[in-house]
């Protein structure tokens, strides 16, 4: 492969992986949504947007392993190869979990009585908000080749737990004040939100794997 081609190569790379978390952000805004209004519409394009995010991880990961089987890459190279393999794993797992929330929208929540969970939403939404936020700031921090940026995204992880733990008193305060026929809605509501938690998790992965790009180094190693 030719230095040009080669170079073609590593810049379609980062830009398809930084377009498959875009798209993922994206997805997991409108599964929120989805969860809070009952947005059918935003369910169903989070579902479409998932299956983007899936053929475009099949195509970097194709390309990445070639590239480092053909041009046996050296340092700062095979680091961003291997960033963005991971990266793109992290990524294709986030848009999952965005699906997840989307189907149970659509197969649960929208024939169910949502009523007594409508409390919740305001939290539900800025612990999506601030989920996808990680995630687009780990996906800078790779895009920048900078690991400052990178390992700021660990800190906002915090946050999301916290907001995880209020949900769930919320909810226990609901099913004790409810009639027991809440009880398996706020249950299955549950697991959606925790899906939005594996997404803060995820993100701190990637952040992880960008901070590696740029380094060599993962976030808990001092670099000497």
């Amino acid at each position: 492969m030719e230095r040009k081609t080669y170079c073609d190569e590593l810049a379609w790379i980062q830009k398809s992986t930084v377009e498959m978390a875009e798209k993922t952000v994206q997805a997991v805004k409108l599964a929120a949504q989805a969860l809070t209004t009952g947005d059918l519409s935003a369910a169903n394009q989070a579902r479409q947007l998932e299956k983007e995010v899936d053929e475009l991880y099949l195509k970097i990961d194709e390309r990445c392993v070639t590239t480092i089987a053909t041009q046996q890459p050296m340092a700062g190279d095979l680091r961003f190869l291997v960033a963005s393999i991971r990266i793109a794993t992290e990524v294709e797992r986030i848009a999952d979990y965005a699906n997840n929330i989307a189907k149970m929208v659509i197969k649960k929540f929208s024939l169910q009585d949502m009523s007594p969970l409508v409390s919740l939403q305001p939290t539900v939404s800025l612990m999506a908000e601030e989920s996808a936020m990680m995630l687009s700031e780990a996906m800078l921090g790779y895009q920048d080749n900078n690991a400052d940026l990178a390992a700021l995204v660990h800190k906002r992880d915090a946050m999301v737990n916290r907001l995880n733990r209020d949900l769930f008193k919320g909810l226990l305060a609901i099913m004790a004040q409810t009639s027991s026929d809440i009880n398996e809605t706020a249950m299955d509501f549950h697991v959606a939100v925790c899906y939005l938690e594996r997404v803060a998790d995820r993100a701190t992965n990637v952040a992880e794997w960008a901070y590696y790009r740029s380094t060599g180094y993962r976030f808990p190693d001092t670099k000497k």
